[in-house]
């Protein structure tokens, strides 16, 4: 009788808890499909759309004694973008693409005004780029720009607001007015945003805010800093005029040293001697006025 109490006891208490055990396990499932849907939800949505619209929103510290830290707001269009392979036994979920990067409000002041390099304009090329880590659950992720050596870093899990970071380190040789001062830390926020949002941050038609209309706006950002270097006409025939000068020069001395050369040699007529003596000023002289010529040309250089 003993025995079968404790059987029955541990019938009931099976009875009990393996429905509860389901329930547990159920759920632990149901919160890991949710968990792997909402990481990929930015990650399809731009597969889906061809494009993607982020207010980016950070605090920017520029690397100089007494600096102050300075609000830095723009939105990033997205385009262009490659997608690697989705095979769910390795994960490999990423993509390439570009940006367009509109600095919004007085934002470019303010950074400008604690050391920030001067751009051209308010809208910059960017180049964009993330990758899923299965380890981590999320996709790392990046934006550098194409004119200067600038990075942003994202981590995408499929939330609405992502965390960024961002810097510049000093650039040797750059030439910009700011160049000692635009090396900065950043930090802030992603934040996805409505085509119809980004198009009233932009005052444009929400109709135009297609993918095609993006790359339209990068190749007109991408040339905006890249303009080639004019050629100076005025110096290079300047230039052109000086080598032909020095040219000349180079002729009329070794004619010099010709005539010298004949002066002394034995056998020599007086009447060579003469002739040589009264072309020699002459010749000396149009060297000297050469020369002269010649040094005027190189300090208007």
């Amino acid at each position: 009788m003993f025995v079968s109490h404790l059987v029955f006891k541990s019938f009931a208490l099976l009875v009990v808890f393996v429905p509860w055990l389901s329930v547990v396990f159920a759920q632990e499932d149901e919160e890991g499909d949710s968990s792997s849907s909402l990481l990929l939800t930015n990650y399809d949505a731009l597969r889906e759309e061809g494009q993607g619209f982020y207010l980016l929103e950070s605090s920017i510290l520029y690397e100089k004694p007494n600096s102050v830290t300075a609000s830095f707001v723009a939105l990033d269009w997205l385009c262009d973008l490659e997608f690697s392979s989705e095979d769910a036994d390795t994960n490999k979920y990423g993509y390439v693409g570009r940006a367009v990067h509109y600095i919004l409000g007085s934002s470019l002041d303010d950074v400008v005004a604690q050391g920030a390099e001067i751009p051209l304009n308010k809208k910059q090329a960017l180049s964009v780029s993330a990758v899923m880590v299965p380890t981590l659950g999320i996709f790392e992720g990046q934006f550098h720009a194409t004119f200067d050596d600038f990075v942003i870093r994202y981590w995408d899990d499929g939330s609405l607001t992502l965390p960024v970071l961002g810097w510049e380190g000093h650039d040797e040789g750059d030439t910009s007015p700011n160049a000692e001062t635009n090396a900065f830390s950043a930090s802030g926020t992603f934040t996805k945003i409505t085509t119809e949002a980004a198009a009233k941050y932009l005052g444009m038609d929400v109709a135009d805010m297609t993918p095609a209309a993006c790359s339209m706006e990068y190749e007109v950002a991408w040339n905006a800093t890249h303009v080639p270097d004019p050629i100076d006409t005025s110096v290079t025939d300047l230039e052109d005029t000086v080598a032909q000068l020095q040219a000349n020069n180079k002729e009329l001395l070794s004619r010099i040293v010709a005539i010298e050369g004949s002066r002394t040699a034995p056998g020599s007529s007086s009447s060579g001697a003469t002739a040589t003596a009264s072309s020699s000023p002459e010749i000396v002289m149009n060297t000297f006025l050469t020369e002269a010529v010649l040094i005027v040309l190189v300090l208007c250089l």
